[in-house]
């Protein structure tokens, strides 16, 4: 059997828990680099093992430290530098709330530096002082479960979600383009732009007016648009695996419970089969999961307390992370505890014996090919995070006969192959 692995990674800072309660270990340079090192160390480590990709999300104003990853994509730029083959991916962009030609250009800058190993991720926003702070020229809206405004947020971030990611699907595969929807008319009317060299070099985006009617991003993608892998992250809305589905876009389900992770998996299908994409049932998805690996089960819950387990009790329950550990028909208050993690599924942990049962018992349950573990990368100890990868890969999967794939990107016909490292190393005198 072959799956997919897929490194999220936020960062945080690189701090010890007590070192975050003390305040503001978000703006502690010495912390950003601790965790900057730490992820290096893993970002080159996963790469050597066989992951498809990494990934990083996107959060603002955190001076707690828990998420310091304000920018995927510049995270992902800067990962693309030190690797080769490891793709780079976002989990995700939060769309409402974004500028979506700036972002089809940094995605297609980032496709271009890294040699087509770009991978998107698109996420709708759930925090409320990133989104509509950061969105207040859109009127942006978060989306989360403790909103006591919900179904008009909801309505609004998900227009505005459909809208921007339209516009980047066109700016990445058309030349030229215009568009008109509910909030953006590209490009705006009434521009003059009688330039002799844009009439010339690029015809068609001016008319015989003098004024502008249709623009277009330059680079464009080394990728062929089509064939670049979608991602939508930490979801568990059937709307949004509705559309996924209809998308043909890779939805990572974020619920462990058994009911919730099968029910999402038969509507994306469902979905799928009717929009006229065939999937075999479980595929064409994947599942988040902290997977901790280490020699006895004591000192893999050691690692998981002070890392995922430390981050989502401190910061992730408040947003109601713990809804999505819970059984069907279950009530009152869901234990906010690493245990909980554990017990219920989220968090494989232990030793490999017991991590193989727990990751064989998931393969079956679901059927999967791609799962994401989380990586705590800052409050975890960076050698049991290393140690757990190692273990994972070289211990555990081929216990269960399972061997890792990548994913090979298709590069558009007329690109030469010279690439921009290539070019650079031979005219240096390298390879």
């Amino acid at each position: 059997m072959k799956i997919r692995l897929g490194a999220f990674m936020l960062p945080s800072a690189g701090a010890a828990p007590a070192d975050f309660e003390r305040g503001f270990a978000g703006q502690n340079p010495n912390y950003y680099q601790r965790g900057l090192a730490d992820c290096a160390r893993l970002l080159r480590q996963v790469e050597d093992l066989g992951f498809d990709f990494c990934a990083f999300s996107e959060h603002h104003f955190h001076l707690e430290g828990l998420e310091v990853s304000n920018n995927p994509v510049l995270l992902g730029l800067w990962a693309a530098m030190q690797t080769r083959r490891l793709r780079i991916g976002q989990m995700g962009n939060v769309l409402p709330a974004r500028n979506p030609i700036l972002l089809a250009e940094d995605l297609a800058m980032l496709d271009q530096m890294s040699n087509g190993r770009m991978c998107a991720g698109f996420a709708r926003g759930y925090q409320a002082r990133h989104v509509m702070t950061v969105g207040q020229k859109m009127n942006a809206a978060y989306t989360a479960a403790n909103d006591p405004d919900f179904a008009e947020h909801d309505r609004v971030n998900r227009e505005l979600f459909n809208e921007h990611y339209a516009i980047i699907r066109k700016a990445w595969a058309e030349p030229l383009f215009r568009h008109e929807g509910a909030h953006w008319t590209i490009p705006p009317r009434g521009i003059r732009w009688d330039h002799p060299a844009t009439r010339d070099m690029a015809p068609g985006m001016v008319g015989d007016s003098g004024e502008l009617e249709q623009i277009g991003i330059a680079p464009l993608t080394l990728q062929v648009p089509s064939s670049i892998e979608i991602f939508m992250p930490f979801t568990m809305s059937p709307a949004t695996i509705e559309w996924s589905a209809q998308e043909q876009i890779t939805p990572i389900i974020f619920s462990p419970i058994e009911a919730h992770a099968r029910g999402a998996i038969e509507l994306y299908r469902e979905a799928s089969n009717a929009a006229g994409h065939r999937l075999d049932w479980g595929r064409g998805l994947g599942h988040f999961r902290e997977i901790v690996v280490a020699d006895t089960d004591a000192e893999a819950i050691a690692i998981q307390e002070r890392g995922l387990g430390y981050i989502w009790t401190r910061w992730h329950d408040w947003f109601h992370f713990n809804e999505a550990l819970r059984h069907p028909g279950e009530t009152g208050v869901i234990p906010n505890t690493p245990a909980s993690m554990r017990e219920r599924g989220y968090s494989l942990c232990g030793s490999v014996d017991t991590v193989a049962r727990q990751l064989e018992a998931m393969i079956k349950m679901l059927n999967t090919d791609l799962i994401v573990p989380w990586m705590a990368v800052g409050p975890a100890p960076i050698d049991g995070l290393l140690k757990s990868n190692e273990l994972l890969v070289e211990k555990v999967l081929p216990k269960l006969g399972i061997e890792l794939m990548q994913r090979k990107p298709t590069l558009r016909d007329e690109y030469d192959g010279r690439g921009w490292r290539q070019q650079s190393e031979v005219e240096d005198g390298g390879a």
